[in-house]
């Protein structure tokens, strides 16, 4: 349970830093404090609960506070509004994530300790997080990825995050310097602007991405400027970690999954998809989509995968879900915002393939007038509801007369 894996950490490191933010840094002992201090909020469906939502000293903290007195904790992004899940939480619920995935219906996912811990350790050890000193948190830790491979990490085995607000690169390098042997994750996009910027790397002991495909250029170009070899991990919100790139050379294609980590077995389902058996798989949804498969320990993903002698191979997502540099959306809520704007006329959201890779895909949004109505001032105000990253980038219209 945590409670005697989190004295342990105590025991070895209290006093010693668990967490840098851009005000300061605090140790295990000081996250303690704080986490008893944190007051627990009141749901119907969930009872007493920790919302973990803020920055990455206040998600630690409620993550902790939850861990620590056995009540679940609901992760939500800081830009998001919390969904109140549809359906009681499952006996045994230490974790609630609200994501929208491959499906792209935004929902909650329960999950219990055990899971949760199954994820956090398998990663642990196959990626060798015991030799870094520090893993780097310049993605977002209400994310599954950020929050497995980094605050997660902090809180069940010791290994202490630098949380930035940005992957901007001045932050990157002030926080870089305080390190000898960092763990750096990091999505496509983020690896593509880095390398542009010519960030110095040479503290990075351990390099991963995820989140969407990476591709062999940049791999390859990653490779030749900072010298790194930049290990491609793959995994959906439901299960954790499915399988990682462990090899020292680069791979030959794109496709490349890796091999399955330890402990997860999987097999090929209905269309090719890949169906995951691991004990990271969660307890399930608060709303299921007809043909859905998510119950421990078994998911079928939305994913397309080849499987070649021990690697997997993506092919491709048979989901709804619209993925912008890594960052999933849903059209369902797009389209709802932006058809609230048009005072009664629907539009009608999907993604696209995007002609830069590292972006994976642009949204696309049809809207049921003339084409001379779509002025620069038309899509500003229809616009003005959406986050940055959900602005159409291409456009349809009625068809001329």
């Amino acid at each position: 349970m945590f409670g005697e894996r989190w004295q342990k950490i105590l025991h070895a490191q209290g006093d010693k830093v668990a967490l840098w933010h851009p005000d300061g840094a605090v140790s295990y002992l000081e996250l303690e404090k704080l986490a008893y201090e944190l007051p627990a909020q009141t749901c119907p469906q969930l009872g007493s609960f920790y919302l973990a939502r803020g920055d990455g000293l206040e998600i630690t903290t409620a993550l902790l506070a939850g861990f620590l007195t056995h009540l679940p904790v609901q992760v939500v992004e800081k830009d998001r509004q919390r969904r109140v899940p549809t359906s009681p939480s499952p006996a045994g619920t230490a974790l609630i994530k609200q994501t929208v995935g491959s499906s792209g219906v935004r929902r909650c996912q329960f999950f219990s300790f055990d899971q949760i811990a199954a994820d956090v350790d398998r990663l642990h050890s196959a990626l060798g997080l015991a030799a870094c000193d520090a893993a780097l948190a310049p993605l977002s830790v209400a994310h599954s990825f950020g929050l497995t491979t980094t605050v997660l990490q902090t809180l069940l085995n010791g290994l202490p995050t630098h949380w930035l607000p940005t992957p901007f690169p001045t932050g990157m390098k002030e926080a870089l310097a305080e390190k000898e042997r960092a763990f750096l994750p990091g999505v496509p996009a983020m690896w593509k602007a880095w390398l542009i910027a010519g960030l110095d790397l040479s503290r990075v002991h351990l390099a991963v991405s995820a989140g969407s495909t990476l591709t062999h250029d940049l791999e390859s170009r990653v490779r030749d400027s900072f010298g790194l070899k930049l290990h491609n991990l793959y995994g959906t919100s439901e299960c954790g970690a499915i399988s990682y790139d462990s090899d020292a050379l680069p791979r030959c294609t794109a496709s490349d999954l890796g091999t399955l980590l330890p402990g997860v077995s999987s097999h090929l389902g209905p269309d090719g998809r890949l169906l995951v058996q691991s004990d990271a798989v969660g307890l399930g949804y608060d709303e299921t989509l007809t043909g859905e498969l998510f119950a421990p320990p078994d998911h079928l993903t939305s994913d397309v995968i080849e499987i070649q002698g021990d690697r997997l191979h993506f092919q491709r997502c048979l989901g709804q879900g619209i993925n912008v540099a890594s960052r999933k959306l849903s059209p369902i809520e797009i389209a709802a915002k932006i058809s609230a704007s048009l005072g009664g006329l629907t539009a009608i959201v999907s993604g696209a393939p995007s002609r830069d890779p590292e972006r994976v895909q642009d949204i696309i949004c049809h809207v049921p007038i003339p084409a001379e109505a779509l002025t620069p001032e038309f899509k500003a105000k229809i616009c003005a509801t959406l986050a940055p990253w959900e602005v159409p980038r291409r456009w349809t219209t009625l068809p001329s007369e």
